[in-house]
This record gives C-alpha cells, sequence and structure tokens, in this order.
C-alpha cells in the first residue's frame, strides 16, 4: 500500500502576491549598495564574468545587456578598489539627493560609454570598469550644486564648485592628451580617457540642467533664500 502527499495548491493570486512582495522589497535596497555587491559578487565569481563581460567587436541582440552589466567588472582588483570606493561615496550622494536623476544618469552613461568606446576603439576587444560612471556622477553632483548656488548668489559656494569643476575638465584633458589614467596606475589593462569624458558629459549636462528646469515658484525660493542670507530683498 502506498500513501500519496498532496500539497495544497497555490492560487495564481498567491504567487501574483508573493512575486509583488518580492520586487517590492528589491525596490527598497538602495541601488548603490545593490550595485556595489553586485560588483564585488563579479569580481570574486569566476562564471559571472562569462554572463556579464561584453565583446566590442562581436556582439548580438540577445547579448546586449551586457552593454549594462560590463561596467560590474574589473580588470583587478586594484581597479575594483579605485573604481568601487568612488561609485560607493559619490552613488549615495546622488542617490540621497536627487534619486530620479542619479538613476537617469547611470543609465545614460551605462549605455553611451560602451558605445561611444565601440565606435572610436575599434582595436579594442572589452571594455570593464565604473569610472565612466564614477566621472558622470562627479559631473552630476558638482554641476548641480553649482547651478543651485549661482541661484541662491552664494559666491563663496559658486567659487568652490568652479574650482572643482574645473579640475574635473582638467583632469579630463590631462587623460586625453596623454592617454592614461591619473588615479589607477594599473598596467593590466588599457586606458580608456573616451569613456570619462562620455561620462562627463553625461553628469554635467543632467546636472546643468536642474534647477533651471526647476518650476518657477522653486526658482523664486532659491533665490529668495540667497536675498535672506544676504540680508536683502527677495525680487
Amino acid at each position: 500500500m502506498t500513501f500519496q502527499h498532496r500539497f495544497p495548491a497555490t492560487s495564481p493570486a498567491l504567487d501574483r502576491m508573493s512575486a509583488m512582495q518580492i520586487l517590492q522589497r528589491l525596490s527598497q535596497i538602495p541601488v548603490t549598495l545593490f550595485l556595489v555587491a553586485l560588483a564585488v559578487v563579479a569580481h570574486v565569481a569566476g562564471p559571472l564574468v562569462l554572463l556579464l563581460t561584453i565583446d566590442l567587436k562581436n556582439i548580438s541582440i540577445l547579448e546586449l545587456h551586457r552593454v549594462l552589466t560590463c561596467h560590474l567588472l574589473h580588470w583587478s582588483a586594484d581597479h575594483l578598489l579605485w573604481d568601487l570606493g568612488m561609485f560607493a561615496a559619490l552613488g549615495t550622494i546622488a542617490e540621497l539627493t536627487m534619486p530620479r536623476r542619479y538613476r537617469l544618469t547611470l543609465l545614460l552613461a551605462a549605455l553611451l560609454i560602451p558605445v561611444g568606446v565601440m565606435l572610436h576603439h575599434p582595436e579594442l576587444e572589452s571594455y570593464r570598469g565604473l569610472s565612466g560612471i564614477d566621472t558622470a556622477l562627479f559631473g552630476l553632483i558638482v554641476t548641480d550644486l553649482l547651478g543651485r548656488r549661482l541661484v541662491e548668489r552664494d559666491r563663496k559656494s559658486v567659487l568652490l564648485f568652479s574650482l572643482l569643476l574645473f579640475g574635473l575638465l582638467a583632469k579630463l584633458a590631462t587623460e586625453i592628451v596623454w592617454g592614461t589614467n591619473i588615479f589607477v596606475s594599473d598596467t593590466s589593462f588599457v586606458p580608456v580617457p573616451l569613456a570619462h569624458l562620455i561620462g562627463a558629459a553625461t553628469g554635467l549636462l543632467l546636472g546643468a540642467a536642474a534647477p533651471w528646469c526647476s518650476p518657477p515658484t522653486q526658482r523664486r525660493q532659491l533665490r529668495c533664500a540667497g536675498t535672506v542670507v544676504g540680508n536683502g530683498a527677495c525680487p
């Protein structure tokens, strides 16, 4: 005699509810933390490299996800530490202060950088690293703060963020002229300054547009904040 244990069948509604709960919990995880964890796992888990890497000379429509995932891979531990440290710091700041533009900057930079490298460096077979996205986030944050301080007429802050912006442009110019990376001296890969240039352009454009695209009432509030600090009359 045999006995058969019957498990209670789950309804489609319960399955959908469970899936929605999982997605809801995943959406509560900070994007920066999630990507940092993925980058670390991708570096230590060898099999993931084959799934995430991009072949710039031979990519098919079915492999377009690699345009996004290639940024999570790094050529060495030193490369990973530099890129991930900057991404964790800049990503946290941007995600807390401007979450929508943060996600938009991530997406645009992640898409445009590999495409630009593919078109202008046909000799390269692959691309890895978060440095281009790091540059995009730095440009986004600095330009956003500079624009807001201009509206508020805060001269000291304008000078500070102008110097940071000038430093970014000087770094890009140096890397392009000398064909090298300033912060990472690693011979395990070929530097691609173009990736930093594309990232910077993406972040600068999105950062510069924000204060001036704000509603008129919000722009007036910013101007009033500056005049109150300077003991002036709000126009």
